[in-house]
């Protein structure tokens, strides 16, 4: 059964008006842009925002804890995506597409054809995507009601996906190689293919940035032409993030890179051979971020790439336990004010800020996702279908 949801944007309207050319009457070679602005949402893909930064836009609790747990029938496939309100929305791996409220109860679910490939992805228009295994792209009204589906021309549309909003109300769509840029209904209105299997693409001063694994870094202005800007010199299978004309990545698993998107030019922040580091990083004040060390280590990296903190996720003492090197590597995202959300598997999940580390009991599970922001707190979502809302002891 299918409940109201939250209410569209005000501005919705307004934007579609704005965009009501029909698309094939586009140039897919020279876009004609219309900026709409970054989406509204907390966590609106997986990197959180188009700069793929996993840094929120809220504030985390100074004092969280844990005020109450729910599981959901049919599991979670991907990490979540919230809204503006803290609204939660959900692909299962069922399939199924849900849309909670910040107390955990569904305010709507549909089902999908076939597995989402990707996070839901929220635009600034107002609009939800989710991308499925069958390389369809569906876009559904903040209510649950579908507005549009389209095939996309994807090599490979089994193999997982990226996709991230665009400041225009359209969305970005990556899958190996295969780069899509779709407009507010969904129509492609650009198709590019970059050189190498791509890790991570972000927004950035409405130009598009891609960095593929090996290395390479790209940018595809608004022709359409994909321009070469350097190489981060080796592999960059997690991704990288987009801050200041910067490109931020972990290469080779054991350096802090950073590439000029002017200048090209790289400069290796810290290389430690004897240190695993790894990421999805959370950017903080630009150029520090918070790094994974070990796979259970939050490691806190100044602006000269120097560490200024250490943190094991692990309870009890800081020392390394080689046992468990195997295990998935943490997963971290920043706040606004410097604190740190991290979850690993096995392990309770942390907030933590300045010195001082808050360990939420009983939040553990084999595969977590990235902790999901919301406007008084965060959620941790587990695959097994466990959600843990955390917000202040005061609230």
């Amino acid at each position: 059964m299918k409940r109201s949801g939250v209410g569209p944007f005000s501005l919705l309207a307004g934007c579609l008006a704005l965009l009501s050319t029909p698309s094939s009457a586009r140039d897919a070679q020279r876009m004609q842009r219309v900026v709409v602005g970054p989406s509204s949402a907390l966590a609106a893909c997986e990197g959180l925002d188009a700069s793929n930064g996993n840094r929120a836009r809220s504030h985390f609790p100074v004092a969280p804890e844990v005020v109450f747990s729910t599981r959901l029938t049919g599991g979670i496939g991907q990490a979540p995506a919230s809204d503006a309100h803290g609204n939660l929305l959900v692909v299962h791996a069922e399939p199924r597409l849900s849309k909670l409220d910040t107390k955990g109860r569904t305010l709507w679910s549909e089902r999908l054809a076939s597995e989402a490939s990707s996070t839901p992805v929220l635009t600034s228009a107002g609009a939800l995507l989710i991308v499925t295994r069958d390389g369809e792209a569906l876009f559904y009204s903040s209510a649950g009601k579908l507005q549009a589906k389209r095939t996309l021309p994807l090599s490979d549309p089994k193999r997982r996906s990226l996709a991230i909003p665009t400041g225009n109300g359209g969305v970005l769509v990556a899958s190996g190689s295969d780069l899509l840029e779709l407009d507010e209904r969904g129509a492609i209105v650009r198709q590019l293919r970059a050189s190498g299997i791509l890790s991570t693409i972000a927004e950035y001063n409405a130009a598009l940035v891609l960095v593929s694994d090996n290395g390479n870094v790209q940018i595809a202005r608004t022709t359409g032409d994909l321009q070469a800007i350097g190489s981060l010199g080796g592999n960059v299978p997690e991704g990288a993030a987009v801050s200041a004309g910067k490109v931020f990545a972990i290469v080779d698993t054991h350096k802090w890179v950073t590439l000029d998107l002017t200048t090209g030019q790289v400069v290796t922040l810290a290389n430690e051979p004897n240190l695993a580091l790894s990421g999805p990083v959370a950017l903080l004040d630009t150029p520090s971020a918070a790094l994974v060390a070990d796979g259970g280590f939050v490691s806190l990296r100044s602006k000269d790439g120097i560490e200024s903190a250490r943190v094991a996720l692990s309870a009890g003492s800081q020392s390394f336990d080689p046992a468990q090197r195997s295990l998935r590597a943490a997963l971290v995202v920043s706040d606004q004010r410097g604190a740190i959300a991290a979850v690993r598997t096995g392990n309770d999940a942390l907030v933590l800020r300045g010195g001082n580390a808050v360990r939420l009991d009983e939040t553990s599970c084999l595969d977590p996702f990235r902790p999901t922001p919301t406007p008084n707190g965060i959620v941790f979502a587990c695959r097994s279908g466990q959600l843990f809302f955390v917000t202040d002891k005061a609230r």
